[in-house]
């Protein structure tokens, strides 16, 4: 991939963007399977889908004081983790625009890499990816 195609793609994601609608979100998850778009709309469009999900099935399924406190418990949980991703996400995302902008990467074994160590994935028209780091939870799913 070449240094335009990065840059363009990174602004792509970083770009300003409203918050997620439901219905976009729904659309694009029923559709696709995945939420696409810019970071500050990706990661609330899946909190807003998970908040979604759980008032669901909160009304679908008669649920004892436990089991919906253990709904509650895994929603905040993840919504938690969204929330801490997208911001290592952004972070991450920014400090590799900025190299590709300065010119100041290198890349080695289909990875583009920033001077402080960050580095994404960058094999030909895949999607990019980004490890992200420390973000972890133990939590159990209600079971129903």
């Amino acid at each position: 991939m070449d240094r335009n195609k990065i840059k363009e793609r990174l602004e792509l994601a970083l770009r300003p963007a409203e918050p997620p609608r439901l219905e976009e979100v729904l659309e694009q998850v029923s559709t696709h399977g995945v939420l696409r778009g810019p970071v500050d709309w990706v990661f609330p469009g899946w909190m807003l889908y998970v908040e979604y999900a759980t008032q669901k099935i909160a009304e679908t399924f008669q649920l004892s004081e436990e089991e919906r406190n253990q709904l509650l418990d895994f929603r905040d949980t993840l919504k938690r983790l969204l929330l801490e991703t997208q911001k290592q996400t952004k972070a991450k995302l920014a400090s590799i625009y900025k190299v590709v902008v300065e010119g100041t990467y290198r890349i080695e074994n289909n990875k583009l890499y920033s001077l402080d160590g960050v580095w994404v994935d960058v094999k030909g028209d895949f999607t990019p990816h980004i490890p992200i780091h420390g973000i972890s939870a133990s939590t159990r799913f209600p079971d129903c």
